[in-house]
């Protein structure tokens, strides 16, 4: 007869495996990119800039006295897990151990608007220009 505690076993270890390795995927697949280009153009760019590369106001105004993250930038953003950007785009900088300087949009926008958000930012990141040819 087969041990009842081995199919436990099995069924945590399956779990874990889809927490562990398989969370971020399903997480950005919550949002949709489109509806979360147009809030982030609303709502973030004036900080982040057009295409997620930081500071959006160039030469005009002054950057704030804190480093923006180039969210464009793919090696920065697989070091970012979607629940920690869900969290500091609902609760702002401060709720995470960042800047008071960074908002908590949760004010503005519901979960859903969030996700959204977080997808065209993964979208951001995943964009790859071709290599140039080299001119000889």
């Amino acid at each position: 007869m087969a041990d009842p505690r081995r199919g436990v076993d099995l069924c945590a270890a399956v779990a874990w495996g889809i927490i562990a390795f398989g969370a971020p995927a399903l997480a950005a697949e919550k949002g949709d990119a489109a509806r979360g280009q147009a809030l982030y153009v609303e709502y973030c760019s004036q900080c982040h800039g057009g295409r997620g590369e930081g500071w959006g106001w160039g030469e005009k105004i002054p950057p704030p006295p804190v480093p923006i993250p180039d969210l464009s930038n793919a090696e920065h953003m697989r070091q970012l897990s979607d629940q920690y950007l869900f969290e500091i785009i609902k609760e702002g900088g401060e709720a995470v151990g960042k800047t008071r300087l960074m908002p908590a949009a949760g004010r503005v926008m519901n979960d859903g608007a969030i996700w959204d958000v977080i997808a065209y930012l993964r979208s951001l990141s995943r964009r790859v220009e071709a290599p140039r040819k080299q001119e000889r």
